[in-house]
């Protein structure tokens, strides 16, 4: 986990540290830290936790704003991580929607399960269905755990 602050007292980043920290250990996980002092031109802070699975990566994080507690900074990345942890999907969110263009283009038939079917992932569906011959099918609604898969055109890179 990194919490990191840029022309903040660093006391903040430590604050964000103890949360994770707490909120991990009441959930029977625990995590590297490292705080951050950043250069920056501006002010700012966040909290990023980095998880490690068998098979999988994944990231979390959130930024401070003016008037946001350090503790609720840590909270949303802690939330988005647990979601993540507890849902027992594959592919977080966020990579979710990187992976369409690829399985669209691949050869055979790919999928995946994700913590939640974005509405960003939606967009990337719909796009690659508009520029090659390839029909997704998706198990759940937006918002919703679910899988996503694809027959690929097989494309050949030469």
């Amino acid at each position: 986990c990194i919490c990191a602050v840029s022309n903040l007292p660093i006391s903040i980043a430590q604050r964000q540290k103890d949360q994770v920290s707490e909120v991990l250990k009441s959930k029977g996980l625990k995590a590297d830290f490292e705080i951050i002092n950043a250069p920056s031109r501006g002010q700012g802070t966040g909290t990023f936790i980095f998880t490690e699975f068998d098979k999988s990566i994944a990231g979390f994080s959130s930024l401070g704003v003016k008037g946001k507690r350090a503790e609720q900074v840590a909270d949303e990345a802690c939330e988005s991580c647990l979601k993540f942890f507890e849902s027992q999907m594959a592919i977080d969110e966020h990579l979710a929607d990187q992976l369409i263009p690829l399985m669209a283009l691949s050869k055979g038939v790919s999928r995946f399960t994700t913590s939640k079917i974005s509405l960003h992932l939606l967009t990337n569906i719909h796009i690659a269905e508009r520029f090659l011959p390839v029909k997704f099918h998706i198990s759940a609604e937006k918002d919703q755990p679910g899988e996503v898969s694809v027959e690929g055109i097989g494309y050949e890179f030469n």
